[in-house]
């Protein structure tokens, strides 16, 4: 009987031991899980009715527009940091692409050619992230939204963004290369479907689309 509590002691004690070391460990955060609620959306995006065009008001419109230029900005603060991790860098990467519709193109520039270049956002992303720099630095400027809701050609209803980017290029702590761009972006008003508590719900929401260089120059000293 001795020998029978024993074991069960021994029992209890290695449960709660297991117990504490679960615990011990806090769980990861899958930072990744708002691209994936961002992938369900694309794929279940519907074209916006009359109906759903009424209850979007040009300021909401506006205000999203530039909520999603920041989150581009901060994906970019995080890929180009020096201190960002190769993880941190692939969520920032996956993170601004599911800021885009599908096929958007983003187009290039320098301040050495008149040649503007085009690429697919993650293309865009990755090669950025792989310039031959110590650091990189780019900042966004008089950022306004500048049209209201308009249909497109495409049956889409569109909106436009300007802003001013300044892309700084160091090595050894000096700055190598420096340009401004004023750029424009189309943002695309879509409407997804989500469940609700076992309903099915329309919701919008603003993505960003292609991305238009309009002229690039060096700064002035």
């Amino acid at each position: 009987m001795r020998y029978f509590f024993t074991i069960i002691s021994l029992l209890i004690s290695l449960i709660s031991y297991s117990f504490d070391k679960i615990h011990a460990y806090p769980a990861p955060i899958h930072r990744c899980e708002i691209f994936a609620a961002d992938t369900k959306y694309k794929d279940t995006i519907r074209p916006v009715t009359e109906a759903m065009l009424g209850q979007v008001s040009n300021e909401e419109f506006k205000k999203k527009a530039l909520a999603k230029i920041k989150e581009f900005q901060n994906c970019l603060r995080i890929l180009c940091g020096i201190q960002s991790s190769n993880e941190a860098q692939d969520n920032a990467v996956d993170q601004a692409v599911g800021l885009f519709v599908d096929g958007a193109i983003i187009e290039v520039s320098s301040a050495h050619s008149n040649e503007k270049k085009h690429l697919r956002v993650r293309d865009f992303l990755e090669k950025l992230r792989n310039l031959p720099y110590d650091g990189i630095i780019i900042t966004f400027s008089h950022v306004d939204y500048v049209s209201n809701i308009r249909k497109g050609a495409d049956g889409k209803y569109y909106g436009l963004v300007s802003f001013e980017q300044t892309f700084r290029a160091y090595r050894d702590g000096h700055v190598v290369y420096v340009d401004e761009t004023k750029k424009t972006t189309e943002v695309q008003l879509v409407v997804y479907e989500k469940n609700l508590r076992g309903n099915t719900v329309q919701q919008w929401d603003v993505m960003l689309s292609d991305v238009e260089v309009v002229g690039t120059k060096r700064p002035k000293p």
